[in-house]
């Protein structure tokens, strides 16, 4: 289902009749497509004298020019200045479509409720809000399905056994044949010492200098 945002046409063609001067050109620049001169018209008569519906169709207008901060800042003080139950539902619709289409989930949501209190029978809020919580659920889902993964992985590794150290080998040897395995050692490398002397003879003594 796609997001549908009360376009700034409809606000005009319902509080067209009581605006003057500045807004009036707002108006007609906004319905030409000029969103330029809109939005400076609408700045105009703010700065002359600041009403909600100068600042509802300013936040349509930055929209539509994708002033996304600025259009929400333009809702947000519609939103406080008007006592309008229309305007304002119309100020908190915008601002949460606008919040939901960039993923600012949490702050849609609040929106768009705030929005049906104001109408209940508002069937466009409702849908958009429906949309925003199923949006808002599916991340809280795949998470809870990851942690069920990890579960059985983390209890696999805890079942298995922990690799046995491996036990020093006792000696084969007795200590008796161990001594006489070294003395018969050391028996052959004293006649291999012999041998070798008989071979080679003694060393030479160095002459004495005289």
């Amino acid at each position: 289902m796609k997001l549908i945002f009360t376009i700034c046409s409809l606000m005009l063609s319902v509080f067209t009749y009581a605006q003057e001067g500045d807004v009036v050109k707002g108006n007609r620049y906004y319905k030409e497509g000029n969103y330029e001169k809109a939005e400076e018209a609408y700045r105009k008569a703010l700065e002359k004298k600041p009403t909600p519906v100068a600042g509802y169709n300013l936040g349509n207008t930055l929209y539509k020019r994708e002033e996304i901060e600025k259009a929400l800042k333009a809702f947000d003080e519609a939103i406080e200045a008007t006592d309008d139950p229309a305007l304002k539902t119309k100020a908190l619709y915008n601002k949460a479509v606008l919040l939901h289409k960039n993923n600012r989930i949490p702050e849609a949501i609040a929106a768009y409720k705030q929005a049906l209190r104001l109408s209940p029978n508002d069937e466009e809020v409702r849908k958009n809000l429906q949309i925003a919580l199923r949006t808002q659920k599916q991340p809280e889902e795949k998470k809870k399905e990851q942690k069920k993964q990890q579960k059985p992985k983390e209890e696999k590794k805890k079942e298995q056994p922990k690799p046995q150290q491996p036990k020093p080998q006792k000696s084969k040897l007795t200590k008796k044949q161990a001594e006489q395995y070294l003395k018969a050692l050391e028996q052959k490398e004293k006649e291999l010492q012999e041998k070798v002397q008989k071979k080679t003879g003694a060393p030479n003594q160095p002459e004495k200098d005289w």
